[in-house]
């Protein structure tokens, strides 16, 4: 069954290609929870600085929403693969993308949300793990989420993590830093025969690019 965290609020939306999803960004990322106030229309503008890893390619792009309540993401991305078939290195994935998030003086941003989609395909005995992890240059105190996976198992799964707006941790006020995502994949074989049988973990299974969703919150810097 896929996996799912309904703690905080829906999920972002559907799961579609990658192109779609970059052009329908705006439909597909609701509003989530209610903040005091978002910075003013025009005034916001997300970059993408660096692609690093083995578990995604060069060809990566994203898609802010109109009001500022998240973005897409979209790249390409390798499985996390162990026994007949992979390489040595392929059980551990990671892809990190650096972005500069430029946004008006006297406000800071932080992430409540995210949605990744993906599937498994796990010999019995076999374990797979997602670690999603977010932080701004020098600040890495935000939280890590670990999802586990555990064979036999062969499905899609979808996984969405949300923290209150209230307790989230914000970017700092007065800087302007870069912010971090890093999407881990990992494959252990365990107690199943990596000789015979194929164990992987994967972000998307359409053969597109893969999709994350972010939800972004935002307030005013207290007055200096």
């Amino acid at each position: 069954m896929p996996v799912r965290d309904e703690r905080e609020g829906p999920m972002f939306g559907s799961v579609m290609t990658g192109g779609t999803a970059v052009a329908l960004a705006a439909a597909l990322l609701s509003p989530g929870t209610a903040v005091e106030e978002r910075p003013p229309p025009g005034s916001v503008a997300v970059e993408l600085r660096t692609v690093n890893g083995s578990g995604c390619g060069v060809r990566t792009s994203l898609a802010v929403a109109p009001d500022y309540s998240g973005f897409i993401t979209s790249y390409e991305s390798s499985p996390a693969r162990v026994g007949v078939g992979s390489r040595p290195g392929e059980a551990r994935r990671i892809c990190q993308l650096a972005l500069d998030v430029q946004f008006p003086r006297g406000f800071t941003y932080a992430i409540t949300g995210t949605e990744h989609t993906g599937y498994a395909r796990l010999a019995k005995g076999a374990t797979g793990q997602l670690t999603v992890r977010h932080y701004v240059q020098a600040v890495p105190s935000w939280p890590t989420r670990t999802h586990r996976f555990t064979g036999p198992y062969d499905d899609v799964w979808e996984t969405a993590d949300f923290d209150d707006v209230g307790t989230a941790e914000y970017a700092p006020c007065g800087e302007r830093r870069l912010l971090t995502l890093s999407t881990e994949l990992r494959v252990d074989a365990g107690t199943s025969d990596p000789a015979t049988t194929t164990s992987e973990l994967g972000l998307n299974d359409t053969g597109s690019d893969t999709v994350a969703r972010y939800r972004l919150a935002w307030k005013r810097c207290p007055a200096v």
